[in-house]
């Protein structure tokens, strides 16, 4: 309802309040007829009731106090008139009511005895100065923030001679600080956050002369330089917000804050203090203290007790983001008892965590998380009956859930509202002690190593808004009854676990959700119908969750205003919406599945679209429609006809991935008839100044094994931010431009392989000083390699490391790895060692240069030794001569090396037996000549076939092939062989021989002391000469008659 018109007969009323009622439609005119008002209050916190005549006002001449604040006065032309007309009044609040003009001056201004003006969130969108209100000498306050004000600082604030409190905050003031505010002795509040007033000057020291001053925000004005120590001079000051976003400013010496004893509020966050010795004696002195923000300060030493802590009241402490690097305790926070919210969070911590945390028995928020703490919770814990937030994330834990949640104090478990473990290393297979904990609304388990069923009796925590507990390994089932009492839930994460959710295909949720993380759990078969209730999802996530079929109709629907989709890595089938123009989508995942038809009409709100490894068909739109697009992922689909003109009208477009398609045609020339004329084929000399050019944002480019033709693309000559440029297997034709590296300095990666280029390489190539992977294979380019390839600084250094700035696809890399938990998708492959590879975001790190497969003659360039940092190179199949650079040893890092196929003559450099990297290489069918260099290293390539290395080389000889070189013996092919064998000869004779003696000297003792072995022995011996003699005397007698005879 409106308010009553009634009201207005009242007409003996002086005060009237109205405020906060709700109530609807346009405020009654007839409220001017209340004359004897001195207070007049009917602000709304809502947008419920609005004014567009305010004439009326003029009426209450003894108007004193007048609020309308949140009531919509955007249609109220000439407000600031009407409210001149109003004599008396003292306080005039119009904050929040849509107000959009105002007037630079009024020819005669009424209003001398007004003291407070509120014109706070307004849209005003003007200049800060001139303005009406800079004329009104009795002002007490004046807020003027979050009104889109613009410009200068103005002058005229000097005429506020009595002003006690301004609130400028949150506008786009730019400039300095003027002199004149030195001239307000009286105020006592100042609050300028938020503009940039500070430009690249430091904080004004005049500002110390502003000695009333209880109140200063200064916060996020990008002041520069030293903090002025004349801030010590405000020694009235209660509150104290320097805080910045940013390392602009700095102090080294903070003893001034000593002098400021009235202080109860301090924030300088973002100031870098990693200087300021003494930080914490200089704080102790501030009795009155109750707040202290020093987080993200650079904080690095701490003192670990106080002989005398002053702090007696200090509830809030925030020390986060500071490299500490130190162990948790003894340290003189602990002994601070009044503490009730204490925050160290990433501050390098170590060690176990603290007994002391037992001491802190006021303390309601405890922020440990993102430390290298090790161990449980200690037992002290107990100790915090007040505790309503446990933030220990990413700590080494460790130890069962049952343990650490009973170490929690039970005096706390109706009153501990948010729990967030997440990532902290703990076991366990029941969560059924999480139960005692009635009040919880924040529960974060993902990231563990939990086992086992969730509970059903979860469902009995009815304040519980978040439940995270993916990336474990729960299983079992998920029902309706685990959700039966959860109205508030607003965001569950059940992702990378084994859970089920089945529920019956009517149930409708008693919740609705914000976000839902659902991928690699089982939800199918189909798309669950209880989604189709959750109509605020900004963030749904079910990649690889076993789903099929089609999707239904109400999903587009019903989903429409959300921010994240993804259904990758599942087997939906079926087609998609004509157009989804109706939809908010900005981030949309729909990759690896079964998805056919054609490319949807994108919404206009879309910036990273991936259908990627589908059977989509027919043509990419002619018109996108998506004039935010940043990243296009189409890649493995059946796309056909050309790459539209589209493209060129996608200003924020960076990444566009077409590979593995069907397209046809080159691409598009945008519009630019000046650069058609530049045929990149026809003269070596045709180049532009790139200052003058038109440049596109895109800086991936992929359209690997499509059917694209025509020449190398001219409208690379706008991509000046190019990093990646893939168009390998495709049918391009003719010479490279010499242009290539004034227009794409920034290329990491140029892949130009299994096309029809001819023509030399030119050698401006070598002047993309950041390129990293160079492969031109399987092409028809002639004549000698290019020199000067030291220029290619990229590949001469041996850091492999790259800052993840010079990544285009970090967007989309981020996303993947946390939302999803599914691999990065591209389709980034390389040729390496032989076979190709998928390198995805990782060929950031690779160093290669493939120009196999052409028509290069010539000698290798001797700079390729320069080139510290070659991973892989593959110069094969060529038609190369002369000898392997012997500089080639020096590189170290090379992994593989391929020289095959050409017609290189020489010997092999004796420095490939020290490249300790190397896993692949291959020297086969060449002239190469000499013995083949042996190593540690090189002894272990392809143990299986090691002489396929060296093939077809006659002249090479040595092992692994089986012809030995001239001069060659055993004992140089194998000294250790034949020294083993020489041993185990003379150990053969040296056992023969001392078996013979002694042998020989056990039968001659025999003989000598037994004399009848003695007469046995002579006697047999007797016999046996009698015995021969007589044979040999017969035979020979024999013989010789028959030898007469004959």
């Amino acid at each position: 309802m409106a308010i009553p018109e009634f009201i207005s007969s009242l007409k003996s009323l002086t005060y009237l309040d109205l405020s906060n009622m709700n109530f609807v439609g346009r405020v009654p005119p007839q409220l001017g007829n209340l004359t004897k008002l001195a207070h007049l209050d009917i602000h709304t916190d809502f947008f419920y009731a609005f004014l567009s005549d305010v004439s009326w006002l003029a009426s209450l001449h003894s108007l004193q106090h007048l609020d309308m604040s949140s009531v919509t006065l955007s249609a109220a032309v000439g407000w600031v008139y009407a409210v001149n007309k109003l004599q008396n009044l003292r306080a005039l609040y119009l904050s929040n009511c849509g107000l959009n003009s105002s007037i630079p001056k009024l020819p005669h201004h009424n209003l001398t005895v007004l003291e407070v003006l509120d014109l706070s969130d307004n849209p005003f969108n003007s200049p800060a100065a001139p303005n009406w209100y800079w004329d009104v000498t009795s002002l007490k306050f004046l807020d003027i923030d979050e009104c889109e004000l613009s410009g200068p600082f103005p002058d005229e604030l000097g005429n506020l001679t009595v002003l006690e409190g301004l609130d400028m905050g949150w506008n786009k003031i730019e400039g300095m600080i003027p002199a004149t505010l030195k001239n307000l002795r009286a105020l006592t509040m100042l609050d300028l956050s938020g503009n940039v007033l500070g430009g690249n000057m430091p904080i004004p020291e005049f500002i110390g002369s502003l000695k009333s001053l209880t109140y200063l925000d200064l916060s996020n004005m990008n002041f520069v330089g030293r903090v002025p120590p004349q801030l010590g001079n405000l020694t009235k000051l209660a509150y104290l917000d320097i805080h910045t976003d940013f390392f602009y400013a700095f102090l080294s010496d903070v003893s001034w804050l000593a002098s400021l004893h009235s202080l109860q509020h301090l924030d300088m966050s973002g100031v870098t203090l990693s200087s300021a010795v003494g930080w914490v004696h200089a704080v102790n002195k501030l009795p009155n203290l109750t707040a202290l923000y020093l987080n993200n300060c650079g904080l690095n030493s701490s003192t670990p007790k106080l002989p005398h802590h002053n702090l007696t009241v200090l509830e809030v402490l925030d020390l986060s983001h500071n490299p500490f690097n130190r162990p948790a305790a003894p340290n003189w926070y602990w002994d601070v008892t009044s503490l009730k919210v204490l925050d160290i969070e990433k501050c390098e911590l170590s060690g176990p965590f603290p007994d002391e945390l037992g001491n802190l028995t006021m303390l309601e928020t405890l922020d440990m998380g993102w430390n290298s703490i090790e161990g449980m919770i200690p037992a002290t814990l107990k100790n915090l009956c007040r505790l309503q937030v446990v933030y220990l994330a990413e700590n080494n834990i460790g130890g069962d859930v049952t343990d650490l949640i009973e170490r929690l104090p039970n005096c706390s478990w109706n009153s501990l509202q948010e729990l967030i473990l997440f990532g902290t290393n703990i076991t366990g297979t029941t969560l059924k002690s999480l139960l005692n904990l009635t009040a919880l609304s924040t529960l974060f388990l993902h990231r563990n190593h939990l086992s086992g069923s969730v509970p059903v009796e979860i469902g009995t925590l009815k304040n519980l808004a978040e439940l995270h507990i993916g990336n474990n390994n729960f299983s079992g089932v998920i029902s309706e009854t685990h959700f039966s009492s959860l109205t508030n839930l607003k965001s569950i994460d059940f992702s990378q676990t084994y859970l089920e959710v089945k529920v019956d295909s009517d149930w409708e949720p008693p919740f609705n959700l914000d976000s839902a993380f659902l991928s690699s759990c089982h939800l199918g078969p189909q798309i669950p119908n209880w989604l189709q209730w959750q109509k605020s999802i900004s963030y749904l996530v079910m990649s690889d969750a076993g789903l099929i079929g089609k999707i239904p109709d109400w999903f587009w629907t019903t989903f429409s205003n959300a921010w994240l989709l993804d259904l990758s890595y599942n087997q939906i089938s079926g087609e998609l919406p004509l157009s989804l123009e109706f939809m908010s989508v900005e981030e949309l995942f729909l990759q690896s599945n079964h998805l056919i038809g054609s490319i949807p009409q994108l919404p206009r709100s879309i910036k990273l679209l991936d259908i990627s490894e589908n059977s989509l068909s027919g043509h990419l739109p002619s018109n996108f429609g998506a004039p935010y697009l940043h990243v296009v992922v189409l890649f493995s689909n059946r796309i056909t006809g050309i790459i539209p003109y589209s493209i060129c009208q996608s200003p924020h477009l960076r990444i566009l991935d077409l590979s593995n398609n069907l397209l046809t045609g080159g691409l598009p020339g945008c519009g630019k008839e000046e650069l058609k004329q530049n045929n990149p084929s026809s003269s070596n000399s045709s180049r532009i100044n790139s200052a003058n050019s038109y440049s596109l944002g895109i800086r991936a480019l992929l359209l690997r094994n499509n059917s694209l033709s025509g020449g190398f693309p001219l409208l690379l000559k706008q991509f000046q931010n190019l990093v990646f440029l893939d168009l390998s297997q495709n049918r391009f034709s003719g010479k490279l431009p010499t242009w290539i590296s004034e227009s794409m300095q920034r290329l990491l990666m140029l892949r130009l392989r299994s096309n029809n280029f001819s023509g030399h390489i030119p050698i401006e190539i070598t002047c993309i000083f950041s390129l990293r992977i160079l492969d031109l294979a399987n092409n028809s380019f002639s004549g000698v390699m290019p020199r000067s390839l030291e220029n290619l600084k990229a590949l001469t250094t041996t850091v492999v490391a790259l800052d993840t700035i010079d990544n285009p696809f970090r967007e989309l890399y981020e996303y993947t790895s946390t939302a999803s938990g599914q691999s990065n998708n591209d389709s980034l492959s390389l040729v390496i060692k032989g076979q190709v590879l998928e390198y995805g975001n990782n060929a950031i790190y690779l160093k290669s240069i493939d120009l196999s497969c052409n028509r290069l003659a010539g000698q290798i360039p001797e700079e390729l030794g320069s080139l510290l940092g070659l991973i892989n190179l593959n110069l094969s199949s060529n038609f190369l001569s002369g000898n392997i650079p012997y500089k080639i040893g020096n590189l170290q890092l090379l992994e593989s090396l391929d020289l095959s196929n050409n017609l290189l003559f020489g010997e092999i450099p004796q420095g490939l037996s020290d490249l300790t990297s190397l896993s692949c290489l291959n020297l086969s069918y060449n002239n190469l000549s000499g013995r083949i260099p042996s190593g540690h290293q090189l002894d272990t390539l392809k143990t299986d076939d090691p002489t396929s290395m060296y093939i077809g080389n006659p002249g090479l000889c040595g092992h692994p092939l089986p012809k030995a070189c001239s001069g060659d013996n055993p004992a140089q092919e194998d000294p250790a062989r034949w020294h083993e064998d020489d041993s185990t000869q003379m150990d053969f004779h040296l056992g023969l021989t001392v078996g013979f003696l002694t042998g020989l000297w056990i039968i001659f003792c025999g003989l000598f002391f037994k004399k009848t072995w003695r007469y046995a022995y002579f006697s047999l011996f007797d016999k046996l000469y009698d015995k021969v003699h007589v044979f040999f005397v017969v035979t020979w007698k024999q013989w010789f008659r028959k030898l007469g005879t004959n």
